[in-house]
């Protein structure tokens, strides 16, 4: 198995869980500080999820003491929580030159066990990220926005068919997948494109955002994303755990609470859909 692919199936079962919470602070919406307020939801999580992926657009948006929280922060997950992937949502993409520097910054400079990419440019553009194969790559598949069917549902033509670009998408990375480290991301909010590109690319890791706030669909997200064997999915929510309480007092085990819950739906579903932990 590649090395990547273990070590995210060993913090899957040391857990339990398919949770991953999105670290995406909002100043408007934290009680106390970046750094206090991500250590409060990693301690009072760390024994609920398999993930932590935070967004780095949050950070950069807030300038350097932005970059400096991200720092401490993928340090104490790194200290009270090492078994735990660091998954860093970029979504970075560009041509193969400028991607061998982004591949660089996040997985050398950062850390990070696995990022998001933006493969817009095609495959080839993407190698920079692929060589690191003990590191994921989750590529942008299917987003969870409304406004995703503008380019995503559009038809292409490839070898003799016509399938909807994101199909294409899942297709292609399913060929990229030669270093066993490609994975994809597919927005709750469209269950049944999840459950084609499920069936595209078997034994791929899915990354399904947009759990909690954003309405996505928890059951049939984990019924249609869900491998034969192996789940294979992280079940992503920020916003509804992060911000279940605006009191400094509470606001960690309000997190806890609702990735707790979270977390026992999900197992909830496999259980009825025949698949336990190991």
């Amino acid at each position: 198995m590649n090395p990547f692919l273990q070590r995210l199936s060993d913090a899957c079962n040391a857990t339990g869980s398919l949770v991953s919470i999105g670290l995406d602070p909002d100043p408007e919406r934290m009680p106390v500080e970046i750094i206090d307020f991500n250590k409060g939801i990693i301690d009072a999580t760390k024994d609920l999820v398999c993930t932590y992926k935070p967004n780095l657009a949050f950070y950069e948006a807030l300038g350097m003491p932005g970059l400096e929280a991200l720092r401490k922060t993928i340090d104490y997950i790194r200290e009270v929580a090492p078994e735990v992937i660091i998954l860093g949502d970029a979504k970075r993409g560009d041509i193969a030159s400028t991607n061998a520097a982004y591949a660089k910054a996040l997985f050398d400079v950062w850390g990070f066990d696995a990022i998001t990419v933006n493969a817009f440019a095609g495959g080839e553009s993407l190698e920079p990220f692929f060589k690191y194969e003990d590191k994921g790559v989750f590529v942008w598949c299917r987003s969870s926005n409304p406004g995703s069917q503008e380019f995503q549902d559009l038809r292409v033509s490839a070898d003799g068919q016509e399938p909807r670009f994101y199909e294409w998408m899942a297709e292609r990375s399913r060929e990229w997948n030669t270093h066993g480290n490609v994975c994809l991301v597919v927005g709750a909010t469209y269950p049944d494109q999840l459950s084609v590109v499920r069936e595209r690319c078997p034994g791929m890791p899915v990354l399904i955002p947009a759990i909690g706030a954003q309405g996505g669909d928890l059951e049939n997200s984990v019924k249609f994303g869900m491998d034969s064997e192996y789940p294979n999915i992280i079940i992503n929510s920020s916003r509804s755990v992060l911000y279940a309480s605006s009191d400094k007092d509470d606001f960690a085990q309000a997190a806890r609470s609702v990735a707790q819950n979270l977390r026992d739906n999900i197992n909830r579903i496999l259980k009825l859909e025949g698949m336990k932990w190991p």
